[in-house]
């Protein structure tokens, strides 16, 4: 008897590895969806857990924290040896021993402030975008940084209102249809914000621009360098009079924006996280920024 030897023809196999090529294409992006779903949820539990540091340190210390307790026009330099918003919020954040860490008579790039300014806290970053790193360069008064790539970093900025110099000389006038709750050298308490806590907002996502090979120092213009320090306000603050970005390739650091699709979120007095579209009419960013401008927000504009 002969025996017949059963297999695939070459016809069959090119079929079967067709249709394997089809269904991995069909899965893709089902599984790159998912995933960027998993990356937002996070970035929203991200802010969820700031904006009640943010309570926290209000109820604490009688305020919402400033945004900077320096300015970058300081004539003594003394911005230097500010710390951020964001430095702030580490006690109530699970982050004492980096808090305490911080020398205050000594500059924030100097290496004996290296735990409290070089050490990534997940928190500040939103995994969409990247994921923590100290890799940051720290400001030295607009000049090529003293030490670069070396402090950590963060994807969000407090809201400053409609500049980012409010609280900065020649901008102290306190003009409440203008400020928002957290700029440079702030003391805002909840009761100021008479536009109501849950339709002002405190953090929201940064947008960062592209890198521009021509700059000596580019992390500062994008907006980009140590986020527990105070020294650069476009790194932490950003204003709500700019709008979102008009694109990929926006050159303006001061935006709010983000890695998701054409929406960021941001953290509201209230502890809430709000999504908005990045179609939202400048007017409405502006109001929602306001701590009193006695503007009136439907509940429509935020994305569900």
């Amino acid at each position: 008897m002969r025996s017949v030897r059963r297999g695939f023809t070459l016809v069959e196999l090119l079929v079967v590895i067709g249709i394997i090529g089809v269904l991995i294409a069909l899965l893709l992006p089902a599984i790159q969806s998912a995933r960027e779903a998993a990356r937002r949820s996070q970035c929203l539990n991200n802010l969820r857990q700031i904006g009640l540091a943010i309570q926290n340190h209000h109820d604490t210390q009688g305020a919402f924290p400033p945004a900077r307790i320096g300015t970058d026009l300081h004539p003594s330099g003394r911005d230097q040896y500010a710390v951020s918003w964001a430095f702030r919020l580490l006690p109530y954040l699970e982050q004492r021993a980096v808090y305490d860490s911080f020398v205050p008579n000594e500059r924030v790039d100097s290496d004996l402030n290296a735990q409290a300014m070089r050490t990534p806290i997940s928190v500040f970053y939103c995994p969409t975008r990247r994921s923590p790193a100290a890799d940051r360069d720290f400001d030295n008064n607009s000049a090529a940084p003293l030490v670069a790539g070396a402090a950590a970093g963060g994807d969000y900025g407090a809201n400053s209102g409609t500049s980012t110099r409010h609280g900065m000389p020649g901008r102290e006038e306190f003009l409440p249809a203008e400020f928002g709750p957290i700029y440079t050298l702030s003391r805002v308490r909840a009761k100021q914000v008479t536009d109501g806590l849950s339709l002002t907002y405190a953090v929201g996502e940064n947008y960062v621009p592209p890198v521009d090979p021509t700059v000596d120092n580019p992390h500062f213009q994008q907006g980009d360098t140590a986020i527990f320090a105070g020294d650069h306000r476009h790194t932490v603050v950003r204003r709500s009079s700019a709008g979102f970005p008009d694109g990929p390739n926006d050159d303006y650091r001061g935006k709010y924006g983000s890695d998701h699709a054409d929406f960021s979120h941001f953290a509201f007095l209230d502890g809430s996280v709000r999504t908005l579209s990045h179609d939202v009419e400048i007017s409405t960013l502006r109001s929602l920024s306001a701590i009193a401008d006695g503007g009136f927000v439907s509940e429509e504009v935020f994305e569900d």
